[in-house]
């Protein structure tokens, strides 16, 4: 019975090493993640963005090189949007030709596929995305002399466009660097019962792109779990168009040196003649110290020449 009882945790022991082992190499072994993303631009331009990233030792890294197709509602040939490759981000895009329009056209939800080729290492795999049709409208008004902003997503119900509720909305404004300013003080507003969602236009005295003093709102939703990603872009003569003088040819800092700003001018000559007028006072001053050394002398040779002549008498 002892004999027992010392070999019972000695397997307990060796069990647990065992599915220890096991979990930790099913943990180690590496996992492709496939990740589709369904874009729609100002209601009418639709496109895929596929980003694909290598799990391995728990950490996440891009991977490109990846070849993949995407199909629309089934992987058949006559469904192929795209066969496309991963970019050195790993991302690659496929826009939804109009070939599958009538495809497109014939139902309100869709899916996405997105298929790994099979390799000498993995089997082929296969990625799906559903969307239901939505759509954005972006609008402004004028309450009491106070500028606002509306926005209202539709989703494509019954063939027709109805109002979509508690959908997370972001409005904002275009720059040039393609980035875009928020328009308010909350990043995201939820849709009501009538999806919409109404801001005050709150970033008056914007640059404006044209002389018309045009700026470009921007509404958009990113990532819903129905609708995918949604844009719209509407230009409004709300900045200000800022002219552009050109100081070519005149004194200013970034000129030539011939057109120097003459303050600059004046305070580095006055510093040169301060350091000179210092440097010639000190010169006045030695050779004032040496004149009077010398009289100095003369007065005491003098001095002790009358000194001699009366010791002398």
């Amino acid at each position: 019975m002892k004999t027992q009882h010392k070999l019972f945790p000695s397997i307990i022991l060796l069990c647990f090493l065992f599915t220890n082992g096991s979990v930790q190499a099913q943990e180690d072994k590496p996992e492709m993640i496939v990740s589709p993303h369904y874009f729609v631009k100002n209601n009418s331009f639709q496109y895929l963005l596929v980003q694909t990233k290598l799990k391995a030792n728990r950490k996440l890294q891009v991977l490109p090189g990846v070849v993949l197709k995407l199909f629309l509602d089934q992987s058949i040939p006559e469904n192929l949007i795209a066969k496309v490759r991963t970019n050195e981000k790993g991302e690659a895009k496929a826009a939804l030709p109009i070939t599958l329009k009538a495809l497109w056209d014939s139902s309100t939800t869709h899916k996405f596929l997105t298929v790994v080729e099979a390799t000498s290492i993995e089997e082929e795999t296969t990625t799906e995305l559903e969307i239901t049709k939505a759509k954005i409208v972006i609008d402004t008004l004028n309450e009491n002399g106070v500028k606002m902003v509306t926005a209202q997503v539709q989703s494509y119900t019954n063939n027709e466009w109805v109002p979509a509720k508690d959908v997370e909305v972001k409005l904002g404004v275009r720059r040039m660097s393609g980035s875009n300013l928020k328009m308010g003080e909350d990043e995201t507003y939820t849709t009501d019962s009538l999806g919409e969602v109404k801001e005050e236009f709150k970033v008056d005295s914007l640059p404006a792109d044209n002389k018309k003093g045009d700026i470009t709102l921007v509404a958009w939703v990113e990532d819903n779990e129905q609708f995918g990603n949604l844009s719209i872009e509407k230009a409004v003569p709300w900045g200000k168009y800022y002219t552009q003088e050109s100081k070519f040819g005149q004194r200013s800092l970034w000129a030539t040196r011939d057109k120097v700003p003459l303050w600059l001018l004046f305070m580095a000559f006055s510093i040169i003649a301060a350091v000179w007028g210092v440097i010639i006072y000190l010169i006045y001053l030695l050779i004032r110290i040496k004149k009077i050394g010398d009289l100095e002398n003369k007065d005491m040779k003098k001095g002790n020449l009358k000194f001699k002549t009366e010791i002398n008498a």
